[in-house]
């Protein structure tokens, strides 16, 4: 068996994965990321979302650069 092995039916994707070759931990946080990546899709954000978390990113980054980068403030 392969490590990694795909198989397409009419209605379903199948994903068999040799659970010696890759941790178990690691297919959970991709399962994971996958689900929440399928919900994101879902969501219809208008353009004004991405612009208000875009201001809210560098305000943030406005106000924490220096501690963040570990620069001294003086």
């Amino acid at each position: 068996m392969e490590a990694l092995e795909i198989k397409s039916t009419k209605d379903r994707m199948i994903i068999s994965i040799d659970k010696s070759s890759i941790d178990s931990d690691y297919i959970i946080e991709l399962m994971d990321r996958l689900k929440t990546e399928t919900l994101a899709k879902k969501v219809d954000f208008s353009k004004g979302i991405l612009k208000l978390a875009d201001e809210i990113k560098k305000k943030w980054w406005k106000e924490n650069k220096d501690e963040f980068l570990g620069v001294a403030v003086r």
